[in-house]
């Protein structure tokens, strides 16, 4: 039987407390967050988190579609079906908190939406301490009237959690033929960081003008195209590796990817490498996909930074 812990809440920004501000360095405020939205799918993330805490099966039914599989960033190989998720939220974890910070959304389309937030937990799991912060990225689908998530993606904030197993099934929420595809845009998109952003070309046939990027470290802030792989000597890339790609198809025109991205760099003589679990939503455009949002979350280490991300 698989022991797997598959927590409730499981991607570069924090900014130290007492760190001086440069003129200029500070992010504009955010342009990716629905209001309205936000408050709809933060109400369901809660409701989400009471059914966990009061092993409520019946709103676990209901708020949880179908389709639904669980990502987590320290087993980027594989997924968690619905059945496997739910049955390990009742019947092992052992929550005695969950609350829900610095929730963001924004809208795909009129029954599609994606929501990130940190979720500080107290749990233990068959007697282990499963206790920490989770950054999450869900999916949410209206149908009938009726929200339910579809996916969920998270990532731990800061340490690890200890699991009682690494092992999973063979995942189900894998498009081989697209993840084939946007396989090779990732790459093109890591071939052009690399070399400093200079091919623009590249950057302006890949990045929709929409795009913004999230990290699990500064949640309240995102940046936009604008600021975004634009050519600059303040970050230095020496390598960079993407591994464990996975996508799969949110409508006719918008899938997910999750993937492993390791990279040695530093930004303005500080350093910037490490393991980065990775979310990116590509949308399709006269047969032409294109990135339009990036969730990224620094594995097992953070940084200072300056005001930004």
């Amino acid at each position: 039987m698989l022991r797997l812990l598959l927590p409730l809440a499981l991607l570069v920004g924090a900014v130290s407390a007492g760190q001086e501000q440069r003129p200029g360095r500070q992010l504009p405020p955010p342009t990716d967050i629905d209001s309205e939205l936000t408050e709809q799918l933060q109400r369901l993330e809660q409701n989400c988190a009471d059914a966990i805490l009061h092993k409520d099966a019946g709103a676990l039914e209901r708020l949880v579609g179908s389709e639904f599989t669980l990502r987590i960033a320290d087993v980027p190989e594989g997924s968690a079906p619905r059945a496997l998720w739910i049955d390990n939220t009742l019947t092992r974890l052992k929550p005695e908190s969950i609350e829900l910070r610095d929730c963001a959304a924004r809208k795909l389309g009129d029954d599609l939406g994606v929501i990130s937030c940190v979720h500080d937990q107290r749990a233990t799991i068959e007697g282990r301490n499963f206790s920490g912060g989770f950054y999450v990225v869900d999916f949410w689908r209206k149908s009938s009237g009726n929200w339910q998530i579809l996916a969920r993606y998270s990532s731990p904030v800061g340490p690890q959690v200890e699991r009682v197993s690494n092992s999973l099934p063979p995942p189900t929420d894998v498009d081989s033929e697209l993840t084939a595809g946007l396989r090779k845009l990732e790459e093109q998109l890591g071939e052009a960081a690399l070399g400093g952003f200079k091919d623009t070309v590249t950057m302006e046939r890949l990045v929709g003008p929409e795009f913004t990027v999230r990290v699990s470290d500064n949640p309240r802030r995102s940046m936009p195209r604008a600021l975004w792989g634009q050519p600059t000597g303040a970050y230095k890339m020496e390598s960079l590796e993407e591994r464990h790609h996975a996508a799969r198809k949110l409508s006719d025109d918008l899938a997910a990817v999750s993937l492993l991205l390791t990279q040695k760099a530093s930004r303005e003589g500080q350093d910037r490498s490490g393991d980065f679990y990775v979310v990116d939503i590509w949308k399709k455009r006269d047969d032409r996909w294109q990135l339009i949002a990036r969730y990224s979350s620094p594995l097992g280490k953070t940084f200072n930074r300056m005001p930004g991300l």
